[in-house]
């Protein structure tokens, strides 16, 4: 006969214990600043709050700080700065004494107007409404709440008294949605059972107004029985830009080949997985001075947290964003030191005279010059092909007496960007270290180079556009007579 199994000990952790009060702040919280409450979006700020929250935190802190960090999600997700003066009060705990105070010195009129205006979010002209009462008797019962909580507060040691009433409402809020517990069981709640209980406590009013609306499930307010609080691990890569370099920063996000997201008013992230992809263009960008090197630093951190299609769960956001501020100017950890900006391209006065006098010596070696290229010229061409701006910025190096053809691809016709006629026609392109960069738009690049013209260029381009893939036609008519570098958006580069 089988022994009797005592079930497990009952989880202390907040995550578990508090899951549905966690969930009942965030989803109210959300509605309040106009997003829609789906359950994906529930999931991802829930695991958001969790990775914040110590498992011994207790259920109403816990509620209270969920409250701050879906302000902070919502407000990082818009792309915009969290707009709050004041972010050291969501360290200070609530007492209950101020609570037990107000609910002491309040008459049914202004218990209404805090529970309303305070705790449902419900606007003044609403109240007067609703209440029967003008606003300035509203404004009246407002100024009282703010001088009860501030009596109270001071006889405990806090200085209040200089806080402005901006201040002191949010304060209200706070203890307006503070609830101490013990509730009954949610399913009962949700069930509209424990009226008399639910129109005291604004944890359980919330639980059953939102599932009266089907705004949450009942499942919603139950967690998993495996799995409750997120432990992933993640690595991610801060970048911050100076305060003169911030209008790049919606390029930067625009053209990184990875997905990343705006932090605060002058950072990116990323994941740090895609740091060896986001690398070309990094350099490219401090080599064009959009921005500086000395406009750009980069930290990577690792800790508890996940990625999802909106940006960083967790608390990595914000230790990225405050170990950025240690390292120095124009590094990137793990990439090292990023690129001068590239000299500014040489006259081309110097070119011309190379020209002529190319031309000189190749009357005599005209016999060396009339041979068709070898494969080995291939080795002549060196290119790479960086996608960005919408098109692709092809970076290459050819020999100064070389001629260069560049051809870019766009809505599926070929755009002759460069046609060399001369060695010193791609002066123009150069970057003064002796390479060359152009950018084409468009989904794919062609660039070609030969010692001699190509024969009938005009007309392989002509023939290669109404071909289904014009590009790929192109390079291979010019293969055997030039060496070819090319790539598009669905192809390797070749």
């Amino acid at each position: 006969m089988a022994l009797p199994v005592a079930p497990p000990p009952r989880s202390n952790d907040v995550a578990i214990v508090g899951w549905a009060g966690i969930t009942v702040r965030i989803a109210w919280t959300l509605l309040i600043l106009g997003v829609k409450v789906r359950p994906e979006v529930l999931r991802e700020v829930r695991a958001h709050v969790l990775y914040h929250l110590d498992p011994a935190t207790p259920l109403p802190h816990a509620e209270d700080m969920a409250t701050h960090l879906t302000e902070a999600w919502v407000a990082r997700v818009r792309g915009k700065p969290l707009a709050d003066p004041w972010p050291v009060d969501w360290e200070m705990p609530i007492s209950p004494r101020w609570r037990r105070a107000l609910d002491r010195a309040l008459d049914p009129v202004a218990q209404a107007v805090f529970r309303k205006h305070y705790g449902d979010n419900r606007g003044v002209s609403r109240l007067e409404t609703s209440l029967d009462i003008d606003r300035v008797s509203i404004e009246a019962i407002q100024a009282g709440l703010r001088e009860v909580v501030r009596r109270v507060a001071v006889s405990d040691g806090l200085p209040l008294d200089g806080w402005p009433p901006q201040r002191i409402d949010r304060l209200l809020r706070r203890l307006a949605a503070w609830s101490p517990g013990p509730c009954p069981p949610v399913l009962d709640v949700a069930e509209g059972c424990h009226r008399e209980h639910v129109a005291s406590c604004a944890r359980c009013d919330r639980i059953a107004r939102l599932v009266r609306s089907n705004v949450l499930e009942v499942d919603d307010l139950f967690p998993p029985s495996v799995g409750a609080r997120p432990t992933q691990r993640t690595r991610a890569v801060v970048l911050q830009l100076h305060p003169e370099a911030r209008a790049h920063r919606s390029r930067l996000l625009r053209e990184l080949s990875v997905p990343a997201f705006p932090l605060e008013d002058d950072r990116i992230v990323f994941d740090a997985a895609l740091l060896d992809e986001a690398t070309p263009l990094l350099k490219m960008a401090t080599e064009v001075e959009l921005p500086a090197r000395h406009q750009l630093r980069g930290a990577i951190v690792e800790g508890p947290g996940s990625w999802s299609p909106r940006g960083l769960i967790g608390p990595l956001s914000d230790r990225g964003a405050r170990e950025v501020l240690h390292r120095s100017w124009g590094t990137v950890d793990q990439l090292g030191e990023l690129p001068h900006a590239l000299p500014e391209p040489p006259s081309a006065r110097g070119w011309w005279a190379a020209s002529v006098s190319l031309g000189l010596v190749g009357a005599l070696i005209v016999g060396m010059l009339v041979a068709a290229p070898t494969a080995g010229q291939g080795q002549r061409l060196d290119a790479r092909f960086v996608e960005g701006r919408g098109g692709w910025w092809a970076s290459f190096d050819v020999p100064d007496e070389e001629l260069v053809y560049v051809v870019g691809e766009e809505a599926g016709a070929l755009v002759v960007a460069l046609q060399s006629e001369g060695s010193a026609d791609k002066v123009d392109l150069s970057t003064g270290d002796g390479s060359y960069r152009v950018h084409l738009a468009g989904r794919g690049a062609l660039v070609a180079s030969s010692p001699r013209p190509v024969p009938d260029f005009d007309l392989l381009v002509a023939r290669a556009q109404g071909a289904p893939d014009p590009l790929g036609t192109l390079a291979s008519e010019l293969d055997g007579t030039a060496a070819v570098r090319w790539v598009r958006a669905d192809v390797e580069q070749r």
